[in-house]
Formats: C-alpha cells, sequence, structure tokens
C-alpha cells in the first residue's frame, strides 16, 4: 500500500466512499477520489515520494536564485550545500520556496479541476473541495513545508473551488521504509474561510487509529521536535 492509497483507505473508514464508486456507469472524465456523501465534501489526494532538492534542474535554480541574490544577502556557493531557508533574507526565502513549491502548485490546479468535475457529475455544487497532501516526513523542516504549502496556495492560478487543504507527512507507506521509526504530523489549512464540516477531523483521526499502528494525538506547533519533527 503506497502512500495515496493509505489516504484514500483512511479517509474511506471515515465516512468516504471512492468517488468511482459513485460516478454515472461510462463517465471517463476527470473525478476527484474520496466522496464524503453525509458531510457534502469531495477529496482530492496528491502524493509526493521524492525530494525536488534532489532534482537536478531544481538545484540549478535555487543556484541561479542565490547568485543573482548574492548582494542582498544570498549566499555564495561552491559546490554542493545544504541552505537552510530559516536562515536566508526573507525575500530570497520566498524565491527559493516558489521553484521548489513549482511542483505544488501544478498539483493544486489539477485538483481544482478534479474536485470541480466531480462535483458537477455528482451533483454536489456547493460541496467543501479538499486538496490532501501527502508525503514522506519532510526533509525542508516543518516550518518550511508551512511556507511552502501556503505560498503554494496563494500562487495557484486557480484556487476557485478549493475551500481547504489537509498536509500529512507520514513514514507510512513509503516504499523505501527508511522512515519507518517516525512519527505523521497533519494540519488542516483553510482556504476559502468556509467551516470544515464538523467532526470530521476527529472522525479522520479515529480512522488512522483504525487503519494504522500509529495513535492520532493533538499536537500544537511546539510539539513537532518533542515528537520527532524536524525544526
Amino acid at each position: 500500500m503506497d502512500q495515496h492509497e493509505l489516504i484514500t483507505t483512511v479517509l474511506c473508514e471515515a465516512g468516504g466512499r471512492h468517488a468511482e464508486d459513485s460516478l454515472p456507469a461510462g463517465y471517463a472524465g476527470k473525478r476527484a477520489d474520496v466522496v464524503f456523501a453525509s458531510d457534502n465534501l469531495i477529496a482530492e489526494v496528491k502524493s509526493f515520494t521524492s525530494d525536488r532538492r534532489q532534482d537536478p534542474q531544481v538545484a540549478t535554480k535555487l543556484g541561479e536564485v542565490m547568485e543573482r541574490n548574492a548582494a542582498f544577502g544570498g549566499p555564495i556557493v561552491f559546490g554542493t550545500v545544504n541552505v537552510r531557508l530559516h536562515d536566508l533574507p526573507k525575500p530570497i526565502a520566498e524565491q527559493a520556496l516558489r521553484v521548489v513549491g513549482a511542483r505544488v502548485r501544478k498539483e493544486v490546479t489539477s485538483a481544482r479541476g478534479q474536485i470541480t468535475a466531480t462535483r458537477a457529475v455528482l451533483d454536489m455544487p456547493d460541496a467543501y473541495g479538499l486538496i490532501v497532501f501527502v508525503s514522506p516526513p519532510e526533509r525542508l523542516g516543518n516550518q518550511t513545508i508551512a511556507w511552502l504549502i501556503n505560498d503554494a496556495l496563494k500562487q495557484s492560478a486557480h484556487m476557485d473551488g478549493l475551500d481547504g487543504a489537509m498536509v500529512i507527512e507520514t513514514p507510512l507507506g513509503f516504499p523505501a521504509g527508511e522512515f519507518k521509526s517516525r512519527n505523521t504530523f497533519s494540519s488542516l489549512w483553510s482556504i476559502s474561510g468556509r467551516t470544515f464540516p464538523n467532526g470530521l477531523a476527529e472522525r479522520i483521526a479515529a480512522a488512522w487509529e483504525c487503519i494504522t499502528p500509529q495513535p492520532a494525538r493533538h499536537a500544537d506547533a511546539e510539539d513537532f521536535v518533542a515528537l520527532g519533527g524536524t525544526e
């Protein structure tokens, strides 16, 4: 079971249903992953299993960001080096985030289209649109992933129809197994300002406990490090 299948299984355990099981026979258009009919919510899951920083094209673009901003506090890099975005001046960090987050922005636009199409074919015009991002435990740090997702959502050209985002960083379902002993961190983000369906977050947490070996507990941002997350 990969990470995408894991999350869709948890969502179905929480009261959802695979969208394809609700679609009319012969429908071949775009579709989201999971439909919560009783909660009037449609969810699309996007999985990220690769480390964008290891992509040579991304590394080159990040190097260009540093080079053209050297006079404004950007580091002068010789060879290969890890640079924490937290340590960069904010304008430079934002440019670097947008390089790393290019794929996230594409997935936001894709999810919006899938959710919109599913609303139409299932006649759920006012369904809450939820995009769920799932990845291995974040290599960039929890604060950085927060900036990355927030920036990607703000910069996306097509936000209409997306009401919320759930970000799940989990070692479970990751094929390589290198994060096996790590904890899972999840957060819920508002996009449109609509209220998340009452009780659904708690049902998802209960489903997580049922499907996985990890107990679900509430964690504040300052708890991440104590629970094994990165700063």
